[in-house]
């Protein structure tokens, strides 16, 4: 019998989101909203491992080093791990079971991709575990069909390297990015995807997919050119993100940029050690974590 697997689930960042319009009823993709997204992986990372087993069971813990924990209550048979193994079952033909342990890092509700990441380590450990010889397009295939977080986080490198992501999130260009360090801050509340969305489709904005290609092509970041279409429904949604922000933004004098569909949000100072321990002597509801982007070629 082989031996468990394990990989390494990285978060990422969205350092630069536009998102269009849901499509219209009648179209292939009705609903869903087109996006354009400069998209990094960070050093902040998960654990999945995949041992053999004769019916497939979940267990999920926080690290002890987890910067911020919140309760793991969903049900098994809706982790995007459980669905994702199921997903592969499908494709192959043949009932695959494993025990899956999920030490997380990554906070629940952040906007961080942590369970997006979490389903694409599972199907590249599967692959491993069963010996599948399954190609990086197989698997590209069943995430797309999982969540338009997945496929960034599927590619030919351990770590997935700086992309640009368009049209539904299956269209992904891989970018060079120079390493940057980068200032998470946790709140103490999360924010729901698809409460976000809901709010931003009160009034939908005009996909600007040139603006993300144009910073994606730079290879570096400048945080006074980065933004989020998501960033003020977020603060619609959750008044509290907004307030926290304010507050953070006065304190520092620095550019706040909110990842993906939030609570997260980021600053890329010159000095993070310096502004993480300002923040801190002032607000005591939030945990400031520095990070720093990936390139593909670290190991995990």
């Amino acid at each position: 019998m082989a031996l468990p697997v394990t990989i390494s689930a990285p978060a990422k960042v969205n350092l630069a989101l536009s998102v269009g319009p849901p499509e219209p009823p009648g179209m292939p993709d009705a609903g869903m909203h087109p996006i354009a997204s400069w998209v990094t992986a960070i050093d902040l990372f998960d654990e999945i491992t995949l041992t053999h087993k004769d019916a497939t069971t979940l267990d999920r813990r926080w690290a002890e080093d987890a910067p911020l924990t919140s309760p793991l209550g969903w049900l098994a048979d809706d982790d995007l791990t459980v669905r994702a193994l199921a997903k592969l079952s499908a494709k192959v033909g043949k009932e695959l079971t494993a025990h899956i342990s999920v030490t997380k890092r990554i906070p629940v509700g952040g906007g961080l991709g942590g369970g997006s990441s979490d389903a694409a380590a599972c199907l590249v450990a599967a692959n491993r575990l069963f010996e599948l010889n399954l190609t990086l397009a197989d698997l590209s295939q069943i995430a797309r069909s999982l969540g338009s977080d997945i496929p960034f986080f599927l590619d030919e490198t351990p770590i997935p390297r700086p992309a640009l992501v368009t049209h539904f999130g299956e269209r992904i260009r891989r970018v060079d990015l120079e390493p940057t360090d980068l200032l998470l801050i946790f709140p103490n509340f999360g924010c729901h995807t698809g409460d976000v969305y809901r709010a931003y489709d009160q009034s939908p904005l005009t996909l600007d997919v040139q603006r993300v290609v144009a910073l994606a092509e730079s290879g570096k970041v400048d945080t006074n050119e980065l933004f989020n279409d998501l960033a003020f429904p977020a603060k619609r949604y959750k008044p509290e993100l907004q307030t926290l922000i304010g507050r953070i933004e006065r304190i520092t004098d620095e550019p706040i940029h909110v990842s993906g569909s939030g609570s997260t949000f980021f600053l890329a100072p010159q000095s993070v050690n310096e502004l993480a321990a300002k923040i801190g002597q002032k607000i005591t509801n939030v945990r400031c974590v520095k990070v720093r982007t990936l390139a593909g070629t670290e190991r995990a």
